[in-house]
């Protein structure tokens, strides 16, 4: 019921792209080499002029036509490759004004970055001239902008005039499928002509299949022999093999392309990433929350800052655990048992803040005027001083500056038994501090709709992670650690 109701919100969704998908006419792809065509130009013309526009107004002579030359085919071969990974050139963008013109913007922006790292790492700056690059950068922004309105319009107008005809298909699909009438409109939005709608019924018995699909797949070869059509669509749903087989080889005699169209389910698939597994290919349901690289940044960070708070607070260290000794007797370090990354457990650090120390199956949360907690442990509690000891947990890779914070451990057992999603804090390290946190999700959560916020916070984190979402919320940290109403 649940997979069928996401299939049914998703087919909603793809209604809704598709009504506001601009109707493109799939024969405008041959506008697209002509369209990068017309980029290489501007663009190289546009590198020559302004680079002897600069030199003849700022130094008063004549500059070298082929170095400006030079820089240009550069420019524009970086350009055109750029352009091509952002889809510049495809035939639906290409009408697009304020999405080509946003986009070109980034990717002229990012030519030119580009070069500079390069010219800065071959240390090769003394070759170029500052002031023509510059002058080049700046009036091309304006040109590129003008470029893509230009474009923008002529395919408008082609599409208007029907200069460019449509792909004419004809459509075979199944009886009272949904799937059959999404293939429609999608068709339909990106410019196919669909000239005729076949619909077969559908059988288990071999016989019936014999006795009425075979006919009505002739009917369709016939059909498509005395009518001009250029491609064969297939909106049948990919569990009916037996069925796609049957049209596949009916319709072998044809000489036109015949392509299936994913139903709804498969459509979820092919949209994630596919993998080269040696002769096979795998697709990706899930990915790791963070790449080796990302990996490496996160612990390079968390190891640095870790050992320089370390250096940095040591006398503070002494200064806290001496206090903690005089108020009551006992460590003034308390080891808890908490799970951390992937579900295994280690022993956190922290300063001791209550006369007792709970590590069993049974843990009490800290509560407003908890009598077990001491009243230095009280203000450790407050300000977050009794965590800095987890520095050392950072620093043996137990944890990570930044993540969610981990639980004890009989906590952790009561909420994944209540919440499905709790375990999926468990993917990346706990932290110090995390979204949750500074989002005001700390201390006691004495309901369950607290924890889950705290886990959606989690999630949220793990999910969207960067190392300026890190800084952010160390930063954030600090600033909120003063503010905190509910750490007891």
């Amino acid at each position: 019921m649940e997979l069928a109701r996401e299939a049914t919100m998703e087919n909603g969704l793809s209604r809704e792209r598709h009504r506001d998908q601009i109707a493109v006419p799939i024969s405008l792809n041959i506008i697209s080499p002509l369209v990068a065509l017309l980029d290489l130009i501007w663009i190289v013309s546009l590198g020559m002029a302004a680079g002897l526009s600069y030199h003849a107004a700022a130094l008063e002579g004549e500059g070298d036509v082929a170095s400006y030359i030079g820089s240009g085919i550069a420019v524009a071969a970086l350009y055109a490759v750029f352009a091509h990974a952002a889809q510049l050139y495809r035939a639906s963008n290409l009408v697009r004004i304020r999405w080509q013109v946003g986009r070109s913007t980034l990717v002229w922006l990012f030519v030119f970055v580009f070069l500079a790292s390069l010219v800065f790492v071959l240390k090769t700056g003394a070759d170029f001239s500052r002031g023509a690059m510059i002058a080049f950068f700046t009036s091309g922004l304006l040109a590129n902008v003008i470029a893509r309105f230009i474009v923008a319009r002529i395919c408008s107008f082609i599409i208007a005039t029907g200069l460019l005809k449509p792909n004419r298909v004809i459509l075979i699909g199944v009886e009272n499928d949904q799937g059959t009438y999404e293939a429609v409109a999608a068709l339909e939005a990106y410019g196919y002509a669909i000239v005729e709608e076949f619909y077969l019924p559908v059988f288990d018995n071999v016989r019936k299949i014999e006795g009425r699909l075979r006919p009505r797949l002739r009917e369709i070869v016939r059909y498509v022999r005395h009518e001009r059509v250029d491609e064969i669509i297939l909106a049948i749903p990919w569990h009916q093999q037996s069925l796609i087989d049957e049209i596949e080889s009916e319709l072998r005699v044809l000489p036109l392309p015949i392509k299936l169209v994913p139903d709804a389910m498969t459509e979820r698939l092919l949209r994630r990433p596919v993998f080269e597994m040696g002769q096979t290919k795998a697709i990706e349901l899930q990915r790791a929350p963070l790449s080796a690289t990302q990996r490496r940044l996160k612990r390079a960070m968390d190891q640095a800052f870790a050992a320089l708070g370390l250096v940095v607070l040591l006398p503070f260290f002494a200064i806290v655990a001496i206090a903690i000794r005089f108020e009551t007797p006992g460590p003034a370090i308390f080891l808890q048992t908490r799970v951390g990354f992937n579900g295994r457990p280690f022993r956190i650090y922290k300063f001791r803040t209550m006369s007792t120390q709970d590590d069993g199956p049974v843990i009490m949360q800290a509560t407003k005027n908890d009598k077990r907690i001491t009243r230095l442990g009280s203000v450790l509690r407050k300000l977050s001083i009794d965590e800095i000891p987890q520095l050392l947990n950072v620093l043996r890779g137990d944890m990570s500056l930044v993540g969610p914070r981990p639980h004890a451990l009989a906590h952790d057992n009561e909420y994944d038994r209540r919440i499905t999603t709790y375990a999926i804090r468990y993917k990346i390290k706990p932290g110090i501090t995390g979204w949750a946190q500074v989002n005001g999700f700390r201390g006691e959560t004495p309901e369950l709709g607290m924890m889950q916020q705290r886990v959606e916070n989690d999630i949220w984190y793990i999910e969207y992670w960067s190392l300026w979402l890190d800084i952010r919320i160390l930063l954030l940290t600090v600033a909120r650690v003063f503010k905190s109403d509910n750490a007891y």
